[in-house]
């Protein structure tokens, strides 16, 4: 399975929308975006275990911000369709940081879709690993 930018579903363009708005820090353009049960796993920057719901949402992206200040930028590399509405994303954060520590992380989310929203979602801080996840659940 070959996974880059094609042509955009439906799934694909809630997903790019969705990460547009995380990089504006925008947490009520995500809930737009989002199934009332969403359920995410935190990353590096904000490890809180599991975020539930629109609530969840805010708090995510209040520790993301308490991580990474506002100084930073997130650059999508790939982007696809893997199977039953599901979608990957790999993508480069990466900013001064906050305090002396620069941000640099590479990472993969895979997120699955129901309704045309986000209902789950789980973050890879090694993409390679995304990719296989993805491919062993498509055979």
């Amino acid at each position: 399975m070959r996974y880059g930018r094609s042509c955009m579903s439906r799934s694909i363009e809630v997903v790019n929308q969705a990460y547009q708005a995380f990089k504006r820090q925008d947490a009520e353009g995500l809930i737009a975006l989002a199934h009332p049960d969403i359920e995410f796993g935190g990353s590096a920057a904000a490890p809180d275990g599991l975020y539930r719901g629109h609530d969840g949402i805010r708090k995510y992206m209040a520790d993301i911000d308490g991580a990474f200040g506002h100084e930073w930028d997130a650059v999508v590399e790939r982007i696809a369709d893997a199977g039953d509405d599901r979608v990957v994303i790999v993508a480069r954060i990466f900013g001064p940081g906050k305090g002396a520590v620069s941000l640099d992380l590479h990472v993969a989310h895979v997120w699955e879709l129901r309704d045309g929203k986000l209902l789950r979602g789980t973050v890879y801080l090694d993409p390679e690993a995304a990719l296989e996840a993805v491919e062993a659940a498509t055979g």
